[in-house]
């Protein structure tokens, strides 16, 4: 994937944090903040002159990736809260985009991903076995999510901490599969729901609304 929507993703993205939280630091190589507006300086660069093929090396993505990774940000903010809003969310897609060369979720595509979370819920509710205590509890998340997301109070990537806030998403959904594999169809939608919602990406087939609307008509 090397579209003019990423390109111009990466250079808003890098935008909003170079004029925000680091635009009162300095350039330099002896901080985080001055590493990263290195970083973010390059990518907007390379991006703006058309010369940023996805997805980047991550060799040349290491301070993105080292400071992403360590959180070495949250100093520049008051609050865990305001770290995850202001920074770790243009980091997350700044990442997306650049080291895995996705394409962002957006509210062009909330309808499909809303779509895509009613087949989820549809699979849940005519399950062929009960459901367990988690699983229940998932599907009352799954319809907070979907009037969250149809509200536009909810933008993805999610910020919130997904303990805290799912707790029965994090039982179903285990590092290396979910407890509803078994039912119809439950993993494809799960591996998409997660993408469009907690990753804050879209499949890469869905390129416009209409490509969207094709792919999700027969969910």
């Amino acid at each position: 994937m090397n579209t003019q929507e990423q390109r111009l993703d990466i250079i808003h993205n890098c935008e909003v944090l170079l004029s925000t939280v680091l635009k009162p630091h300095a350039q330099t190589d002896s901080t985080a903040a001055g590493r990263m507006i290195s970083q973010l300086k390059w990518l907007k660069e390379r991006a703006e002159n058309q010369n940023l093929r996805l997805p980047v090396d991550s060799g040349k993505l290491a301070s993105l990736l080292y400071i992403y990774t360590n959180g070495d940000l949250i100093d520049l903010v008051d609050s865990r809260d305001r770290y995850r809003k202001e920074i770790w969310i243009y980091l997350n897609r700044l990442i997306s985009l650049t080291e895995e060369g996705r394409i962002l979720t957006k509210p062009s595509f909330y309808p499909h991903a809303i779509r895509s979370i009613d087949a989820l819920i549809r699979v849940l509710q005519t399950a062929s076995r009960n459901l367990n205590q988690y699983e229940r509890g998932f599907l009352i998340e799954l319809q907070e999510m979907k009037s969250l997301l149809a509200a536009g109070r909810l933008e993805p990537p999610i910020v919130e901490n997904h303990s805290a806030k799912w707790p029965n998403f994090r039982e179903v959904y285990l590092p290396s599969r979910t407890s509803i594999d078994d039912l119809p169809k439950a993993k494809q939608l799960m591996e998409l729901f997660y993408d469009l919602i907690f990753n804050g990406v879209r499949p890469d087939t869905w390129l416009t609304p209409a490509d969207a609307d094709r792919e999700t008509a027969a969910l």
